[in-house]
């Protein structure tokens, strides 16, 4: 319910400000960011696009808008565009397929049994944020920024090696690490001064360890019966099982009755059907899985929440996993899910990976049904929920947590007034 109270707090002008900054290109924009990939495309098909829902409008001020990346975005949801677009430019996927097909055969065997042993990685990342908005000399800044995630087993020996703000350490009176919240933060506070930046940053170090179904202790039991019924239920706005979603459940589950082979099932109709795509802001969308059966796509958030209402209908405890997926060249952040299974225990699920299409091997195919690579950083495992400290306003992002969050003693910072990056840096050798 905690995002439900959220939607209600916000003030319909500010929701207008979000709808705005996404959707702020015009047919002529549009059409000439189009035409630089393909000159020839024509005008009426606009239209068609828009008809199939694969250019979604916001009428602003009485004009017609386009999302800020629908051109480039067409291209990944239509069919006869995608191919186009691989012909002429390549695969954007090509660089992450090529690495995943060295990398997952080490973790499964070439017999096709998977190793107990698990694969280990050793990340040094930082992450910085800069708030450029203009602010009163006096003024408090609240900022939280990711930190791993202190509770799960394939994250471990995490290590702070810098919290700072304004360009300078701070000492460790001066920050808050929450402790196993469902969105892990590292919280400051800063007084604003004339002619000071208004910097944060944190590095730290995380070993990570790869999640196998098979291997020994690697599922885990429920630890009390309540988390069971928790994550069985609706959660609206976005995880509710409306009468729309309970007719794609029949269509996709049939007669099934084991919840494995159930879940199975959505992982392939969610990978097989709808293509990734850039997001608009998800504060700015009513009901997200609704939204991604309506328009037949999604990016990695998205599709995880189809996959978890799917889950949930189906009697399958479901929960929200993100954070950053760190494969090199690819880094950047991502979403997930896990599932419940009795007997087995939690096991991950990255709908958004999906199939890999480029192999008929069944364990690499369907790796990423029921186990995770180690090139990952784990933030959260809810949505939408309290952070530590709690906010005061309204979230920038109001369901996931990986960019920040910011706000002053009268106001929320919106993501148009402060800038964040991230990177991994060479590991620090004792």
């Amino acid at each position: 319910m905690f995002f439900y109270l959220y939607s209600q707090k916000m003030l319909q002008s500010e929701l207008n400000k979000r709808i705005a900054l996404d959707f702020n290109k015009n047919l002529d924009a549009l059409l000439a960011e189009i035409r630089q990939i393909k000159p020839d495309f024509p005008l009426e098909m606009v239209e068609k696009l828009e008809n199939e829902n694969i250019l979604e409008t916001f009428f602003i001020n009485n004009e017609k808008r386009y999302f800020r990346r629908a051109a480039r975005n067409i291209f990944r949801t239509d069919k006869d565009l995608k191919q186009f677009f691989i012909k002429n430019f390549g695969d954007e996927k090509e660089v992450r397929n090529d690495f995943l097909k060295k990398y997952l055969p080490t973790i499964v065997g070439q017999v096709g049994a998977l190793h107990a042993m698990p694969l280990q990685q050793h990340f040094r990342f930082n992450f910085k944020l800069n708030v450029n908005a203009e602010l009163k000399e006096g003024e408090l800044l609240r900022v939280w920024l990711p930190f791993p995630r202190q509770d799960v087993d394939c994250q471990q020996n995490i290590k702070l090696l810098y919290a700072g703000a304004g360009l300078q350490p701070v000492p460790k009176t001066d920050y808050i690490i929450s402790e196993n919240s469902p969105h892990q933060s590292i919280y400051f506070e800063k007084i604003v001064k004339n002619g000071e930046k208004n910097e944060f940053e944190v590095e730290f170090e995380f070993e990570t360890t790869s999640f196998h179904a098979v291997g020994a202790g690697r599922a885990l039991p429920l630890q009390n019966p309540t988390c069971k019924t928790a994550w069985l239920q609706e959660q609206p706005p976005h995880i509710v099982f409306t009468e729309n979603m309970r007719k794609i459940s029949a269509q996709i589950i049939g007669n099934e009755q084991n919840n494995y082979l159930k879940a199975k099932k959505i992982f392939e109709y969610i990978s097989q059907n709808f293509p990734w795509a850039v997001a608009r802001e998800y504060s700015t969308i009513d009901n997200i899985p609704e939204y991604v059966l309506a328009h037949k796509f999604g990016d990695c958030g998205q599709v995880s929440l189809l996959f978890i209402a799917l889950c949930r209908l189906n009697g399958i405890p479901a929960r929200w996993q993100s954070g950053f997926m760190l494969h090199p060249n690819c880094e950047n952040l991502h979403d997930w899910a896990e599932i419940f299974i009795e007997g087995v225990g939690w096991l991950p699920v990255d709908v958004s990976f999906g199939l890999q299409n480029w192999t008929e091997n069944p364990d690499l195919k369907y790796f990423y049904f029921g186990n995770m690579d180690t090139f990952r950083l784990i933030v959260n495992n809810d949505i939408s929920a309290d952070f530590f400290p709690k906010k005061t306003f309204e979230r920038s992002e109001t369901v996931d947590f990986q960019r920040g969050e910011v706000e002053t003693s009268t106001r929320n910072l919106y993501f148009d007034e402060w800038e964040y990056s991230f990177k991994l840096m060479p590991r620090i050798h004792e």
